[in-house]
């Protein structure tokens, strides 16, 4: 604001200045406290963002602003984090564990959904794994959970890659979408979309709670530089992870409905419901966070049996427990 002494007058000008003062005073003493905010990944939200999303409503009450940012796919956080374009990510283990174990400075944090959670879906004229030879599998991007996960249920069957062809076909919503218009004749994807596709004579081939219990669905992912450079903040930000974790256990309806509003459902969608009755039934959502290493290690081995890394990483060099210990001193009731 500028103040011109031909206008007001000395005796305004002072008034005016003393006022000024005082406002700038009381603003020396009592500043805004500005929230420290973190951007937060996630993949395609869609039937599980209840769960993903729920930590924002808490991260007020840890001093936080938890801003979302939505990806279509798993391998794309993770070059958003290395750039620093991303504070935090949660995605499936695998593409994480790839980019550490050649050499990214980036770490896992905690882990909020330990289950696996997903499936292999086909045609309708599809029943057995043996018939998907020559067949389109609908994938995400190249060692992305998806592409993990369907390329694991063919070494388990004895069913070589190059007998099948896979289609890097977008998120989950996207690759069944393609599924059901006949582009592909199979996909990889969560279960949210399994009474759907029963109901309309669709197959589901395998499902990671019985064939892969050790592939893990989501853990969070930071920076090495964001650990060091911003552990408190950190340990606010898991803080508030955990309280959303621990009322997404209890609170069914609320984290249905912040499902549908997220990733704008229709009424009638049941994905939401059957990911939380899914999760609630194994257990899946971890209030602590805690980080399920002897599952780490299994992805990590199956990544070189995959041929997707050339050697195995010991993964304890890949995880830091200290922020998640200092965020359970944190919580509040």
């Amino acid at each position: 604001m500028v103040f011109r002494l031909s206008r007001l007058g000395l005796p305004r000008l002072v008034a005016a200045s003393a006022a000024m003062a005082a406002i700038l005073a009381g603003a020396c003493v009592k500043p805004a406290a500005a929230a420290d905010t973190w951007r937060f990944g996630v993949v395609d939200a869609k039937g599980e963002a209840g769960i993903f999303y729920m930590p924002t409503k808490f991260g007020a009450k840890y001093g936080i602003d938890i801003q979302m940012m939505s990806f279509a796919s798993s391998t794309t956080p993770v070059k958003a984090l290395i750039s620093n374009d991303l504070d935090v990510f949660t995605s499936a283990p695998a593409v994480a564990l790839i980019a550490m174990s050649r050499g990214a400075k980036i770490k896992f944090v905690g882990c909020t959904l330990p289950g696996p959670g997903y499936m292999l879906y086909s045609a309708k004229d599809i029943t057995s794994l043996a018939q998907l030879k020559g067949k389109n599998i609908a994938v995400s991007g190249p060692g992305s959970m998806p592409d993990l996960y369907a390329r694991e249920v063919l070494h388990q069957n004895g069913i070589p890659e190059n007998e099948v062809n896979f289609v890097n076909s977008g998120g989950g919503t996207d690759r069944y979408k393609a599924l059901v218009a006949g582009v592909v004749q199979a996909t990889a994807t969560t279960g949210e979309f399994a009474p759907e596709a029963k109901k309309h004579g669709y197959h589901i081939l395998a499902s990671a709670h019985d064939t892969m219990p050790n592939f893990l669905r989501d853990c969070l992912v930071v920076a090495d530089q964001t650990i060091a450079d911003r552990r408190q903040g950190l340990a606010h930000f898991l803080a508030a992870n955990m309280d959303g974790m621990r009322y997404v256990t209890t609170h069914r309806k609320e984290t249905i409905e912040l499902a549908h509003k997220v990733a704008h459902l229709p009424v009638g969608n049941t994905g939401p419901a059957v990911i939380y009755d899914e999760a609630a039934a194994e257990k899946a959502v971890d209030p602590t966070l805690a980080v399920p290493v002897k599952k780490l290690q299994w992805i990590e081995d199956m990544l070189v049996r995959q041929h997707v890394l050339s050697k195995s990483h010991d993964v304890t060099a890949f995880v830091d427990e200290g922020p998640r210990q200092e965020a359970q001193k944190l919580l509040k009731p």
